[in-house]
């Protein structure tokens, strides 16, 4: 029996390993990979870091690249691009599974393509009938009207953010980065999902969808009407550190739209740009997605299946599924009181 040579490939793109490196490690030729034997799949297993089951399971691909779009895809190199597109095809199989459990919203996101950036933030607050008032939780909007927002693995943190539609469903990844800019980053992914669903990859195109689905996510956010009634000459950095805690938007962004809405003067953006650099980066702060706080806790309850189980029906780590539900996936560590099944040991209480 040989081993599935989609499925090699994927998991070795998404360890960024070459066929020749890959082939090297493995002590056999390039051509070989195609036909690997089932004697190979535990070595395999081992080099790119998943189950041996992995290699047996129905052919396979990654995501289509030019379907997706970069945070910075300029500057996101394609190995980065097929390590994303084999990790945006996990999760779409891990919301597979998870929908034949759950009934979980179907994606809400309408098409606009064709509206300029801020037709189409005015047209989907209506939509959503989200008002013209600060949003609730970003994460929380999205994952209600059917998109699913997952975590990208540390390895991949350089590529930021990235979507796509598959299937008719509207995904997220999303890096770990501070509070406000996952917010702006789930915004300005939500644009791309809205505006350039028909976009091909094509340099000037994504130039200036990235520059657009920035507008969307600063429109939507900030509506222009809330920055006049807040937002003038004499702001001082105390309060515009106060409007991003109350919009959830880096101040950043709140200067550079200010400024393009015409609510202030060149010089004073200038003067808080400055100012604002002498000041402290946020932290990184861990985000919660509503359906893996649901969906995992329940599952666990009932026993239907739990993380290990998932996993071994991806073929995958259970550190894999950790890594992309926001660390909310069930892990169980390995630690000193393990036992060997029919062992007891006696339990030891200590005063302090």
């Amino acid at each position: 029996m040989t081993l599935e040579p989609t499925r090699i490939r994927l998991a070795r793109e998404r360890a960024a390993l070459s066929r020749s490196a890959l082939a090297t490690s493995l002590g056999i030729n390039e051509r070989e990979l195609a036909h690997a034997p089932e004697q190979l799949s535990h070595r395999l297993a081992e080099l790119l870091d998943c189950s041996p089951t992995y290699f047996t399971l129905p052919a396979t691909c990654g995501i289509d690249t030019e379907r997706m779009f970069f945070r910075s895809p300029r500057r996101t190199s394609t190995v980065q691009k097929r390590a994303a597109a084999a990790v945006g095809r996990t999760g779409v199989d891990l919301y597979r599974l998870i929908t034949q459990n759950f009934a979980l919203p179907e994606t809400e996101v309408p098409d606009l393509t064709g509206y300029s950036f801020a037709e189409a933030a005015v047209q989907l607050r209506l939509d959503w009938d989200l008002g013209c008032g600060a949003l609730p939780d970003m994460m929380h909007l999205l994952e209600s009207h059917g998109v699913r927002v997952l975590s990208l693995p540390p390895e991949l943190d350089a590529v930021k953010t990235f979507s796509f539609w598959e299937d008719g469903q509207a995904f997220i990844f999303l890096a770990s980065m501070s509070a406000v800019a996952q917010r702006f980053a789930l915004a300005h992914e939500l644009g791309h999902l809205l505006l350039h669903s028909s976009l091909g990859e094509q340099g000037e195109q994504l130039a200036a969808a990235e520059l657009e689905a920035d507008q969307f996510a600063a429109q939507l956010l900030l509506p222009a009407l809330s920055l006049q009634v807040r937002v003038s000459d004499s702001l001082q950095i105390p309060q515009l550190l106060r409007l991003e805690e109350h919009f959830g938007v880096p101040a950043g962004v709140i200067l550079t739209h200010s400024r393009a809405c015409g609510v202030i003067s060149a010089e004073t953006y200038c003067w808080l740009f400055q100012e604002l650099s002498l000041e402290a980066p946020a932290d990184v702060q861990p985000v919660t997605s509503r359906v893996f706080s649901l969906v995992f806790p329940s599952l666990q309850l009932d026993h239907r299946t739990s993380t290990s189980v998932i996993a071994r029906e991806l073929g995958l780590r259970e550190q894999h599924i950790h890594e992309l539900t926001f660390g909310q996936a069930f892990v169980l560590l390995a630690g000193q009181n393990q036992q060997e099944p029919g062992e007891v040991h006696r339990g030891h209480l200590r005063a302090l």
